[in-house]
C-alpha cells in the first residue's frame, strides 16, 4: 500500500501538536540513534543495537513494502522530527493492520505528541486507505505508551500474560484496538 499523501491531503496529515510526512533517508540514521538508546530500546522491545547495515536493510524493506504506510512525526510548535509511526502487515481482506509508533525525542515525552500522532494516522487509516480495524502491541511496562493509545480512542482488548523476556524475566502485553465505525462515531 504505502500511500503517498499528496499536498492537497495536508489536512489529513496535521494535528494539533503534529504533523505526518513521509519517512525519508535523511530520517533514518536519526531514527536508528533513538532505537540503539538502552531506555526507548527497552520501551520498544528491541534487544542489542542496530547496525548500520541492518538498520538500511529495515529502512528500505519497510518503506517499500506494499503492506506498510510509515510517517515521519514533525512537531508543529519547532518542526523538529521526533518520531515515527507506521501501520505494519496492512491486510486488504480484512482491512486491518497493525499500529506502531516510536517518539524518540525525549523532549517530545509527555507532552501529547504520541497521542495527537496517533489519532492523525488513525484518521489516514479509516479514511484514505479505508481500513476498518487497527491494533497494537504495548509492553504493560510502558504505560506512558498505553495511555497514548487510550487517549487516542483505542481500547484494551485483551492481555497477553509474559508474552516477552524483558530484564531476564517476562512481561505482560497490552492488545489495544479501534474499530472505524466506533473512532467516526
Amino acid at each position: 500500500m504505502n500511500p503517498i499523501l499528496s499536498e492537497r491531503d495536508g489536512g489529513e496529515r496535521q494535528g494539533k501538536l503534529v504533523r505526518l510526512r513521509a519517512f525519508e533517508p535523511d530520517d533514518a540514521e536519526r531514527y536508528r540513534t533513538w532505537v540503539n538508546d538502552p531506555e526507548v530500546a527497552r520501551l520498544i522491545d528491541r534487544d542489542g543495537q542496530v547496525t548500520r547495515a541492518e538498520h538500511e536493510a529495515w529502512y528500505r524493506a519497510l518503506v517499500g513494502s506494499p503492506t506498510a504506510a510509515v510517517f515521519a512525526i514533525d512537531r508543529l510548535a519547532d518542526g523538529a522530527f521526533i518520531g515515527l509511526v507506521w501501520l505494519y502487515g496492512i491486510h486488504p481482506r480484512h482491512r486491518r493492520a497493525e499500529v506502531r509508533i516510536v517518539i524518540g525525542d525525549r523532549s517530545a515525552w509527555g507532552g501529547g505528541c504520541g497521542t495527537d500522532a496517533l489519532r492523525v494516522l488513525v484518521r489516514i487509516a479509516f479514511g484514505v486507505l479505508g481500513l476498518e480495524k487497527l491494533w497494537a502491541d504495548v509492553l504493560a511496562t510502558n504505560p506512558r505508551a498505553a495511555a497514548a493509545f487510550e487517549r487516542a480512542g483505542f481500547t484494551r482488548e485483551g492481555l497477553l500474560v509474559a508474552d516477552r523476556v524483558q530484564d531476564k524475566g517476562r512481561v505482560n502485553v497490552i492488545r489495544f484496538g479501534i474499530l472505524r465505525d466506533r473512532a467516526l462515531a
